[in-house]
């Protein structure tokens, strides 16, 4: 079972690292609230997948409610990952709100940020979902 947890985690961690492809690349060729959209989901995708790992799967979350799982569970009481990817989600969602919704939409520089936060947000859980869920 835990094998089969595993094995469906690292194909959704495909569908993060896909999304945050997809905003390195819209970066680059300069559309940068698709980027800003896009490495938000990256991170949104990589905690799904980091929550369902360690036994917290869901068919679907809602933005606020995936936030306050991945802090509460994975950073506070399993101090599994650094409280700074609260904020990294937290943000990234603001932001990808104003890049889809709001008529100015975002700065390079901000989608640049949040970009490279996606990528440490991936980055981490990627390291950690090779591991498998923690045996306490």
């Amino acid at each position: 079972m835990a094998a089969k947890k595993a094995t469906v985690a690292l194909v959704d961690l495909d569908r993060a690292q896909e999304s945050l492809k997809a905003a390195q690349l819209c970066l680059r060729e300069g559309l940068v609230n698709s980027a800003a959209s896009r490495a938000y989901y990256a991170m949104f995708q990589a905690a799904q997948v980091a929550l369902a790992v360690e036994g917290f799967p869901r068919q679907e979350w809602s933005h606020p409610g995936l936030q306050a799982a991945f802090a509460t569970e994975l950073i506070h009481r399993r101090k599994m990952y650094p409280a700074v990817l609260r904020d990294y989600l937290a943000s990234g969602l603001r932001v990808r709100l104003a890049a889809d919704y709001e008529p100015e939409g975002v700065s390079r520089k901000t989608a640049q940020r949040l970009v490279r936060r996606g990528a440490s947000f991936v980055a981490a859980v990627e390291e950690k979902g090779h591991h498998g869920p923690t045996s306490e």
